[in-house]
This record gives C-alpha cells, structure tokens and sequence, in this order.
C-alpha cells in the first residue's frame, strides 16, 4: 500500500443536520447537507475529537462513515456546527484520506 505524505493529504469538511426519522419519529437521523464534502486546504478547522460528541450521534456517525464509500477516509474531529442564517441543529465533520484514492474505494475527490 502506497503512503501519503501528511502534507499531501486529502481532507473534507462535511456538514449534518440533525432531523426526525419519518419512519421513526422518536429516532433522529443525520443528513448530509452537502454530500460531497468541501474540499479543506492547509490544516482545516479545528474541531473537537469525535469521542466528545454524544452517544447517539457517535452511533450514528459510526454507521454512516461505516459505509463503503468512505473506505479509506479516517474522522479528523467532529462537532457542533452553527449557523445563524439556518434553523436546527448542524454537525460538522473532517475526514482526511488515509489510503490512495486507488485503493481505497469511491469517495468523490475534490
């Protein structure tokens, strides 16, 4: 497996909302509100590690970041995203490419 130099890395930032499942109302989900990702130079904002995030929502960033089109993207920091001009409660996100987009699998590049 090739080696990426840290400077060289990828990284994106991405951003959740927090909504009701319709199929579960007492269950909340996270979607993507830009589903590609911002593409981050230079060192990217500083966010708290994911394991300062509650439970519910390292359960539910565990699955999503689970999936296959993530393979080879690791989860730089985590944590509440605010914005005054959107209602509602909004998580960001960084990932950092660990693996060569050749061998790690389908995250869209920048």
């Amino acid at each position: 497996m090739a080696s990426i130099h840290p400077s060289k890395a990828s990284k994106r930032l991405l951003i959740f909302q927090e909504t009701r499942d319709p199929q579960s109302p007492t269950q909340n989900v996270y979607l993507a509100v830009n589903k590609l990702g911002l593409p981050i130079c230079g060192a990217g904002p500083e966010l708290p590690s994911v394991l300062e995030l509650p439970l519910r929502i390292l359960r539910a960033f565990t699955e999503i970041f689970n999936q296959p089109k993530y393979k080879g993207w690791a989860i730089v920091g985590a944590g509440p995203y605010h914005d005054t001009s959107e209602e509602g409660k909004y998580y960001a996100v960084v990932l950092e490419q660990i693996q060569p987009m050749e061998s790690a699998g389908v995250m869209v590049q920048g």
